[in-house]
């Protein structure tokens, strides 16, 4: 069912690949938070698994401990890549920038489920990728 979701969601494999469309990194992660919104049971579910997984013996651990290892190191890799292009902020280290990424967009998402009205994830992942990076 967890890979399923994330067919669904299209955002990054348990591997590490990329954001699956021909978008920039920082507006495919922005697309995808918008996509999510078209979901949100699927998105609470989500949540809801992650949280439980937490524990070892639990049968989603694995693949939830896979999934944020493959995103960070994805997102780690475009990040190198954005610093090497003199797009990153100077100072920003690409493997905090990445687990921050990944922290801001599951943490977002929640609050997003409880207060749609208020929150706008695309538009907070937004304005952190503003925040690290240097418009080109």
């Amino acid at each position: 069912m967890l890979a399923r979701r994330d067919e669904l969601g299209g955002d990054v494999d348990t591997s590490g690949g990329r954001l699956p469309n021909d978008l920039p990194f920082p507006d495919s992660i922005v697309a995808q938070a918008r996509r999510n919104e078209g979901i949100p049971g699927l998105i609470a579910l989500y949540s809801i698994l992650a949280a439980e997984a937490t524990v070892p013996g639990h049968p989603g651990h694995a693949y939830f401990l896979g999934r944020y290892a493959g995103m960070q190191e994805s997102y780690e890799r475009e990040f190198a890549a954005l610093a090497a292009a003199d797009r990153l902020r100077a100072g920003v280290d690409p493997a905090l920038a990445a687990a921050t990424v990944v922290a801001l967009w599951e943490g977002i998402q929640l609050q997003w489920l409880y207060t749609p009205e208020r929150i706008d994830a695309a538009a907070a992942l937004r304005g952190y990728l503003d925040l690290v990076l240097v418009t080109g």
